[in-house]
């Protein structure tokens, strides 16, 4: 009898393929590092980073933690029309602490167990965070749009990439709202036929009403305050630089986040080198700014969420006449 056929087989193969993936991205990671470390020696980098002044990373810090309460909105608006109703300050504290579960994620995927800590039928509460995450790439790809209309120099290789990460956000959304692909879904897996159902059933309520204007509105307001806090940084890289730079931020987070390197680590650096090339603006600089800025909105806020609490489950209360 062949032992790797008993149950235990399938999630020992999960696990032995959730290895090779990680183990792969952090060589991709590594190479990157490594490539960077050949175009900015270690004693220009430091050079940069002096520039900064311990007043303005605590601003930019500050700013980045004002921003997050746009995302943990939106997150409540989407959870509300879900069924379920959690405080303002804890949907705030749940938001940070998905941020640190995504540091060490693909794709920060790791985002979503924030529900975890939500004591609400998972049914109710995975499609919000799914979503979440839609509206979150789908707002980046919108603003990266004046970047590439605007700037022509980066109309190249980043603007390929960017047109790729579209065309893949695009079908993945069509696949999740299709009702079609829903009902293929239940055929294919009867034994999931009520969950898939379930989804749906969230699904068409968060798209009809909880994907409002409002909650594209509250995303945006987290981008706003992090693109204030990226300028305040840049101000002391490099004095002088012109705002049209900013414009080119949100290429940095988007394609720098592919899950294709660990955490983004390497990946994320080359596409900020990548974007402040074309204003003239060093590589050290760049490759520095990319570092600050993650350390600054997404490092720092992720530990103070963990550190906060993160291990403690969270009641809900159910919306009168909500799924939940």
């Amino acid at each position: 009898m062949d032992p790797g056929a008993g149950p235990a087989a399938p999630a020992a193969r999960a696990v032995s393929r959730s290895a090779v993936w990680f183990a792969l991205q952090l060589l991709v990671s590594l190479a990157l590092l490594a490539l960077l470390v050949r175009v900015v020696p270690v004693r220009e980098a430091r050079g940069v980073l002096a520039r900064v002044r311990p007043g303005t990373l605590a601003g930019a810090v500050a700013l980045a933690l004002v921003g997050y309460w746009g995302r943990a909105r939106r997150w409540s608006l989407l959870l509300e029309r879900s069924g379920v109703v959690i405080r303002p300050a804890t949907s705030y504290r749940l938001t940070l602490v998905g941020t640190f579960y995504g540091l060490v994620t693909p794709g920060r995927v790791g985002e979503f167990a924030r529900i975890l800590h939500v004591r609400a039928p998972r049914a109710a509460t995975l499609p919000s965070v799914v979503w979440d995450r839609v509206a979150d790439v789908l707002i980046l790809e919108l603003l990266c749009v004046p970047a590439f209309a605007l700037v022509p120099a980066w109309r190249g290789p980043l603007l390929a990439a960017w047109l790729g990460v579209v065309a893949v956000t695009l079908v993945g959304v069509l696949l999740l709202a299709s009702k079609s692909v829903a009902r293929a879904s239940a055929r294919a897996l009867p034994v999931l036929a009520r969950p898939i159902a379930r989804w749906a059933e969230v699904s068409r309520q968060l798209l009809g009403r909880g994907a409002s204007a409002a909650s594209f509105g509250w995303g945006a307001f987290f981008y706003v305050f992090t693109a204030a806090a990226a300028w305040l940084l840049l101000r002391d890289l490099s004095p002088g630089v012109s705002p049209r730079l900013l414009l080119g931020l949100p290429v940095i987070p988007l394609l720098g986040n592919l899950p294709v390197a660990f955490g983004g680590l390497g990946l994320r650096e080359q596409v900020s080198v990548a974007v402040f090339a074309q204003f003239g603006v060093g590589a050290a600089t760049g490759a520095v700014f990319s570092l600050l800025w993650f350390a600054v909105v997404t490092l720092l806020p992720g530990l103070l969420g963990f550190a906060a609490g993160a291990l403690s489950p969270v009641g809900a209360s159910p919306r009168p006449g909500g799924g939940a």
